[in-house]
């Protein structure tokens, strides 16, 4: 099946999955696009096309989302990392560039400080910092994973349920990429998948917090949205800054870069800064 974000392709995994991923442009260094918690290649359809033009770039959807099988297993941090290694093997590059936005971010990290030999630079997007006290709050667990069952049966109604910073997000996209993705993330299977990234994401946090492993030494670039649109968005957006800026402090060859007209959806509300950091690396 054709998709409007680029030549598609599946990767085989050990357990008979597989992930759906789409590709545009040709060279070296590969660059591969992890996305955010319950979001899948669509989220990079502002950013690809100019990474295109001067190198290869790929996304791909998580297991779930978008045209991907979906995972019997539990979806924990460990998981998805173990997922992105298949799909990188399956690609056949010997080193990669890595950019992943908010979740997509630990999940490179954790792969690039596992694979050292294989990442030749991170670029942070608004991630998901584990040193931050809301990801681990009881109660912001619970309604958020509600939150997703009600939407999933929904969904299974045949209403089409579309949150309004969706709405927002996808109007700054083409036609027919606003049409392939109203058609897959209006669907049951999404929700759910976004709902089992949730549900494990604490546990997974918790690990890498604690964990003592180290990024390799290549360049680590960390972008962070500087608008808080929200209430908690207000609280929470000083501490997540600071925590970016404390990662790349630490390593030899960080880079801070704040997105001045972002909040957290930095690949759709400022896709060239995005581009530009990442062609950075590429050269």
């Amino acid at each position: 099946m054709s998709s409007v974000f680029g030549e598609p392709g599946y990767a085989p995994l050990p357990d008979g999955r597989r992930l759906h991923y789409v590709g545009q442009g040709e060279g070296r260094p590969v660059v591969v696009l992890e996305s955010g918690l319950g979001a899948s290649r669509v989220e990079w359809g502002l950013v690809m096309p100019a990474i295109a033009e001067r190198t290869r770039v790929v996304a791909y959807d998580r297991a779930g989302l978008g045209r991907s099988d979906p995972d019997p297993h539990r979806r924990d941090l460990e998981r998805m990392v173990e997922d992105l290694g298949h799909l990188l093997d399956h690609l056949g590059e010997e080193r990669y560039i890595l950019a992943g936005h908010s979740l997509g971010g630990p999940i490179i990290r954790s792969y690039a400080a596992a694979n050292p030999e294989r990442v030749a630079g991170l670029i942070l997007i608004d991630q998901a910092a584990e040193d931050l006290d809301i990801y681990y709050r009881k109660g912001t667990r619970a309604m958020a994973l509600g939150l997703q069952s009600i939407m999933a049966g929904l969904a299974a109604l045949g209403v089409k349920v579309v949150p309004a910073e969706v709405r927002r997000i996808l109007a700054l996209f083409p036609p027919a990429m606003q049409a392939e993705a109203l058609a897959e993330m209006t669907r049951p299977s999404e929700f759910r998948a976004t709902r089992a990234e949730y549900a494990a994401l604490a546990e997974g946090f918790t690990r890498l917090r604690s964990s003592k492993a180290a990024l390799p030494p290549v360049p680590v670039t960390a972008i962070s949205g500087a608008l808080s649109p929200g209430k908690v968005e207000r609280r929470v957006r000083p501490e997540l800054i600071a925590s970016h800026r404390r990662l790349v402090e630490a390593q030899p060859n960080g880079r801070h870069v704040l997105a001045e007209r972002s909040g957290h959806m930095v690949p759709q509300d400022e896709p060239g800064l995005v581009v530009a950091e990442i062609l950075r690396l590429v050269a």
